[in-house]
C-alpha cells in the first residue's frame, strides 16, 4: 500500500444481493466504479447467514464458537426459557476496539448486536436491538453528550415505525417510502458526524438494503412462486430504488470523508422464499424422535393471539402491551412458543422452529430440564437424527428436504461452541427459492410440509417474509492509489484482520480471519473479554421483542 495516511470508509449493506448488483451494476454509478476499479467478490457469510452471528463475526474475525453469538436470543442453562442477548454478551473484541487503542479515530454507525455501546476513540451509534420504543437516546450513543447534538439538529436517529406483520393495502408504498426517507437521514447523520469528528475508519451500516429484499422480492422476480404482479411500477422497483438510493448514499458519504480506501461489505445476500413450508418438529414427530403433548390448545392459541395481535394492535400499543407483568409476558410467550407444545418424556430431539434458523437440539439428561438422552450417547443419537432428516422427502417435489446436516462442533470451534444447537441444517431449495418454515404448534403446521395459498404469499400467514437470507453478501474493495487482487474465497472473518492489516497495526493471534493484503505480523495473546455482561431489564426485552417481531425475525 502507500504511504499516504489511510482513510477507511466501510459501508454496511445489509442483506445486499451480488446477484442484484451484477444484473443492475450500470444503475449502482458509485459501487460500480469501486467494483470496476478495484476488486469484487462474494464474501461467505455464516451458517446459518443470520444478522446477529453475521456482523458480529464482521466485527471481531472470529467464528461464532469464539465470540458466543448466534441468534438474537439464548437459552437459560437448565430452563426451558430464552433471553434476548446484546453486545455485552459478545466474548471477543471487535476491530474497532482493537484500532481505537492503538490509536486510531474510528467511528461507528448502526451495526446490528453493537448495544450497549463500546467506548471508542470517535463515537458509536448502537444499532436496531436498542431498547427503546422509537430513536436513540444516550444509553445508545456513545459519548452519550453526541445525543443532545443529534436531537437538536436532525431530531434524533429515529428506528422504522412500521409494522412489518401486518401488510395492509397501500402498506408496500408507504413502506418503501419510508425506506427512502430512512437512507436520506443517514446522510445527514454521516454529514453531521463527519464535521463534528476526525476519523481514520467510518463504519456505517444501512438496514434498508435488507428490508426491502424481505418484503418486496415477491414483486420483482417474475420467477418467484410466490411471484405478485403490482398495479405500481413502484412497488416493482422498490428494490432497486433503495439499492439506488444506497449507491447515492455511498457517493455522498465518500464525497464528504474522502477516504483513501472503500470497503463495501454485506453480512448475506438475499433471494425469494419459496411457496413450500416446512414444519421441522412435525416431521421429527412422524419419526418417532419427538412427541406432542396430547392437546395443544393452549399453545395454538398462544401462537394465534401473537399473530392476531401483531396484525392489529397499533404499533406503539404493542410495546406497551408486551411490557405487561413488568415485560415477562414477552419472554413468556415467546418460550411458549417454542417450547410448550412439546412432550418430553417422549422426546429425544427438537427445534425451536424459528423462521430463520434450521437446527435440532438433542433432549440432553443433565442440559435439557427433562433431559432423557446420555452424554454418553450423544454421538450415536447425532448420527441417527441425522440420517432421519437427510431421508425427509417433500411429498409435492419428490425431493430432499435437508441438504446437509452439520454438527456444531464442525462448523464452530472455540469455548462458546456448546450454546449452538447440536445440528444445524442446510435446506434443498425447491426450485432454487428457500423453504419457509413454519411453527408446528400454528393452526397450519399439522403436517410436516405443505404449500402455502396464494393470499399468503406477501408476507406472514405462512410464518416467513417473501424474500430470504442467503450465504453469500458482497465484498468490494477500492484503494485510491493502487489496485488489490483479492482471493474470490472471502469470509465475514476476514474484514476485521485486514482493516488491522491495512493500517500496518499487529493482527490479533486469537482472530480466525485472514488478512487479504497479504503476510502481516500477528500479536501473540490469549483472547481476552474484560467487559461484564449486562442483560436487558424485563421492559427493555419487552421493547426489543416488539420490535423483532415487527422486522419478522420471530414468527
Amino acid at each position: 500500500m502507500s504511504n499516504q495516511r489511510e482513510k477507511l470508509l466501510i459501508l454496511a449493506l445489509d442483506g445486499f444481493d451480488p446477484d442484484f448488483f451484477t444484473c443492475h451494476h450500470d444503475k449502482l454509478p458509485h459501487l460500480s466504479r469501486w467494483a470496476d476499479e478495484g476488486s469484487l467478490s462474494p464474501l461467505t457469510s455464516t451458517i446459518p447467514p443470520m444478522t446477529f452471528p453475521a456482523w458480529t463475526t464482521f466485527l471481531t474475525g472470529v467464528n461464532p464458537g469464539k465470540h458466543g453469538i448466534f441468534d438474537f436470543t439464548a437459552r437459560i442453562p437448565g430452563e426451558l426459557r430464552c433471553r434476548f442477548i446484546n453486545s455485552s454478551h459478545r466474548q471477543a473484541p471487535t476491530f474497532l476496539k482493537v484500532a481505537s487503542q492503538e490509536g486510531l479515530r474510528v467511528g461507528c454507525v448502526g451495526i446490528p448486536c453493537t448495544y450497549p455501546p463500546e467506548e471508542l476513540s470517535g463515537f458509536q451509534i448502537s444499532g436496531f436491538d436498542t431498547p427503546l420504543p422509537s430513536k436513540a437516546d444516550s444509553s445508545f450513543i456513545y459519548p452519550p453528550a453526541l445525543a443532545a447534538k443529534i436531537e437538536s439538529e436532525l431530531g434524533g436517529v429515529q428506528f422504522g415505525n412500521f409494522n412489518e406483520s401486518h401488510i395492509s393495502k397501500g402498506w408496500h408504498l408507504r413502506v418503501l417510502q419510508k425506506l427512502l426517507e430512512g437512507i436520506q437521514r443517514k446522510t445527514a447523520l454521516s454529514r453531521l458526524l463527519l464535521e463534528e469528528f476526525p476519523l481514520d475508519v467510518f463504519v456505517l451500516h444501512v438496514g434498508e438494503t435488507d428490508t426491502v429484499g424481505h418484503h418486496f422480492w415477491c414483486f420483482s422476480d417474475p420467477k418467484s412462486p410466490r411471484y405478485l404482479r403490482s398495479k405500481s411500477g413502484e412497488v416493482e422497483s422498490a428494490i432497486l430504488q433503495v439499492y439506488q438510493a444506497a449507491d447515492r448514499l455511498a457517493g455522498e458519504v465518500a464525497g464528504l470523508f474522502k477516504p483513501t480506501t472503500v470497503m463495501v461489505v454485506s453480512d448475506h445476500g438475499m433471494t425469494g422464499t419459496s411457496d413450500r413450508v416446512i414444519y421441522l418438529n412435525r416431521y421429527l414427530e412422524q419419526c418417532g424422535l419427538l412427541k406432542f403433548k396430547k392437546s395443544d390448545l393452549t399453545d395454538g392459541f398462544i401462537s394465534r393471539g401473537k399473530r392476531f395481535g401483531m396484525r392489529w394492535i397499533p404499533y406503539q400499543l404493542q410495546q406497551q402491551v408486551f411490557r405487561v407483568a413488568g415485560g415477562r409476558l414477552a419472554g413468556d410467550i415467546e418460550s411458549r412458543q417454542r417450547f410448550g407444545s412439546i412432550n418430553w418424556e417422549g422426546t429425544f430431539t427438537y427445534s425451536e422452529e424459528l423462521n430463520y434458523y434450521p437446527a435440532v437440539y438433542l433432549n440432553l439428561r443433565g442440559r435439557e430440564p427433562y433431559g432423557i438422552i446420555d452424554e454418553a450417547d450423544r454421538e450415536r443419537w447425532c448420527d441417527k437424527v441425522a440420517d432421519a432428516l437427510l431421508a425427509w422427502i417433500d411429498p409435492g417435489t419428490g425431493s430432499q428436504v435437508v441438504a446437509k446436516v452439520h454438527r456444531r462442533e464442525n462448523i464452530y470451534h472455540g469455548n462458546h461452541t456448546h450454546l449452538a444447537p447440536d445440528l444445524i441444517l442446510e435446506l434443498h431449495r425447491p426450485a432454487g427459492y428457500v423453504y419457509a418454515l413454519g411453527r408446528s404448534s400454528s393452526a397450519d403446521g399439522k403436517n410436516p410440509v405443505r404449500q402455502m395459498t396464494g393470499d399468503e404469499y406477501v408476507g406472514f400467514k405462512g410464518a416467513s417474509m417473501n424474500g430470504s437470507h442467503q450465504p453469500n453478501g458482497i465484498f468490494i474493495f477500492h484503494h485510491d492509489s493502487e489496485r488489490i487482487s483479492l482471493s474470490n474465497e472471502i469470509s465475514l472473518m476476514d474484514v476485521a484482520p485486514t482493516v488491522l492489516s491495512l493500517f500496518k497495526l499487529q493482527v490479533p493471534s486469537w482472530m480466525d480471519g485472514s488478512n487479504l493484503l497479504g503476510s502481516n505480523e500477528y500479536r501473540t495473546g490469549e483472547l481476552d473479554v474484560a467487559s461484564a455482561t449486562r442483560n436487558y431489564s424485563a421492559e427493555e426485552e419487552a421493547i426489543l421483542y416488539s420490535r423483532l417481531l415487527e422486522l419478522g425475525y420471530l414468527g
